[in-house]
């Protein structure tokens, strides 16, 4: 049960005027802050923004915890297993700020249905575990003109894209990172779930840090992404941030096709465009292996998948031996 009683807003977010005046730390709390998959990024997200004074909140998942959720999800413990994400992500945050207001959909919301949701909010976070569905809310909220985040997490990397209302085009997520453009949901779902595709995105491996067998069997949608909590977290307090700034008003937000760019095992962290290289590099690709004619697109295709897979056994031998992955040439200097 809340206790309004004992609790004064004022107080408790007192240290933020060192950072905000009233007047700003006031947008924070009357800030309506909508989130799709309260899991490992999003719920994260939204303890973080209860923490910063955000006073309304909006969460969407259809999904319970489960042990594999314990390395990574701020709700999950050995007593949350089996309970909706949402629910508990909302007791969190009444026990941060018991004046909030918190709206639960235990369901997957239609996307069709999204659209009175996203005119509601100030601020909308895509972290669905369906990439399709982040994707086309994603857009979705560019045509409304509404503040959109997304922080795609991969092991040791990940990236936050920051798309603002007053964005002079709308950016396609997939385009972004050298896809095609795809806007139909289903036809996006069956291209992301590929293992062909997924088998491009060797920025898992070079960047993520992934091992190779785990790429392998997530290329054949036998795996899930592999995820590390101070890795993960890292990316929500970016994205978090850039929530932050824009509800305040304040200091240089981040925009579309720039996004931030954390590569921990390298040490960095950055805010530029996708890899200039990678995405033109994935853009032929995809273009070649379509081609139809006389089946040279097919032709590519199998050569391509030949050459990874005995590129990626050279590399399982290395960390077998437990040696630092010598990347192939091409990995290094054009993908």
């Amino acid at each position: 049960m809340k206790d309004t009683v004992n609790f004064n807003y004022t107080e408790a977010f007192r240290i933020n005027l060192g950072l905000f005046s009233e007047t700003e730390q006031h947008r924070l709390r009357d800030a309506r802050v909508l989130i799709a998959g309260t899991g490992g990024a999003g719920g994260v997200i939204a303890i973080m923004l209860a923490r910063s004074g955000v006073g309304h909140f909006t969460l969407i998942d259809p999904d319970v915890y489960t042990l594999s959720n314990i390395n990574r999800q701020i709700g999950c413990f050995v007593d949350t297993i089996g309970r909706s994400k949402a629910e508990v992500i909302k007791e969190e945050i009444l026990r941060i700020n018991p004046l909030a207001g918190v709206l639960v959909y235990n369901k997957i919301v239609p996307l069709e249905k999204m659209e009175e949701l996203l005119t509601q909010a100030d601020v909308y976070f895509s972290e669905a575990d369906d990439l399709a569905y982040s994707t086309c809310s994603l857009l979705l909220a560019q045509k409304l003109k509404v503040m959109s985040i997304s922080y795609m997490p991969m092991g040791m990397a990940g990236y936050i894209m920051v798309f603002p209302p007053d964005l002079p085009r709308i950016y396609d997520p997939t385009d972004m990172f050298g896809g095609p453009k795809i806007s139909q949901y289903d036809e996006l779902k069956e291209f992301q779930n590929n293992p062909v595709n997924r088998s491009g995105r060797r920025w898992h491996i070079t960047e993520g840090k992934m091992r190779v067998d785990w790429f392998r069997k997530w290329c054949k949608g036998e795996n899930t992404l592999t995820q590390l909590c101070p890795a993960v977290w890292i990316g929500t307090a970016l994205a978090s941030i850039e929530a932050v700034k824009y509800l305040t008003g304040k200091w240089k937000k981040v925009r579309a096709p720039k996004m931030w760019h954390v590569d921990l095992a390298n040490n960095r962290i950055n805010v530029s465009r996708f890899r200039r290289r990678t995405w033109l590099f994935s853009k032929y690709i995809y273009w070649a292996v379509n081609i139809k004619w006389l089946g040279i697109g097919n032709r590519i295709k199998q050569i391509s998948l030949k050459t990874m897979d005995k590129e990626l056994s050279k590399l399982k031998q290395q960390e077998e031996q437990g040696k630092e992955a010598a990347l192939p040439f091409v990995w290094k200097h054009i993908i």
